[in-house]
């Protein structure tokens, strides 16, 4: 295993000493429930927006409780290492990866790609794993512009509006990852 530029798609392992990096917001984190109401308001209205990606169940569950129904949403049925219930999928065409904890696997990875190429069909990938540092791989994949939403635990609603920087961000701290195969 060696550490490698990130270029797109593969399997990635996040070694522990690398991890308190990973807990920084990517980007803007609303707090009160009246300021993500009114974000998720914003991003339900602003049809310029190529992508809404959501990431987590709680996050989704959200998002489809204030009637905005992501682009893609991902989910592994977990919040806080506790099952949930699985959402409502009716509104979506259901996928599925493995993604363990700590990693980014080439399988999610190639669902997520596939997902945000498709633009008249919404997506929802059901993790079995974590689905925690997919979050990566949806902001290096979705257009400019799009909104990549995840949970900030215990914090507020993390919302990422794609752009260079943030994808230079992303490419950063995949960097402190640890390539895992060698395609």
């Amino acid at each position: 295993m060696k550490l490698v530029e990130i270029t797109g798609i593969g399997s990635y392992a996040l070694p522990e000493h690398q991890r308190d990096f990973f807990k920084k917001p990517l980007d803007r984190l609303y707090r009160s429930e009246k300021e993500i109401s009114q974000i998720l308001s914003n991003i339900a209205k602003d049809s310029a927006i190529p992508k809404v990606i959501s990431v987590g169940d709680v996050t989704t569950k959200l998002l489809l409780s204030n009637n905005l129904i992501p682009d893609l949403a991902i989910i592994d049925e977990y919040v806080q290492r506790k099952k949930v219930p699985m959402l409502d999928i009716n509104s979506f065409m259901f996928r599925e990866a493995k993604n363990p904890a700590a990693t980014i696997t080439r399988e999610a990875w190639m669902e997520i790609r596939k997902a945000i190429q498709i633009f008249d069909v919404k997506f929802l990938i059901k993790i079995t794993g974590e689905e925690d540092l997919l979050v990566l791989p949806a902001v290096f994949e979705a257009p400019l512009n799009s909104k990549v939403l995840y949970g900030q635990p215990n914090e507020g609603l993390v919302v990422v509006t794609v752009n260079k920087e943030i994808k230079q961000k992303v490419q950063a701290l995949m960097q402190k990852m640890v390539k895992t195969d060698e395609n």
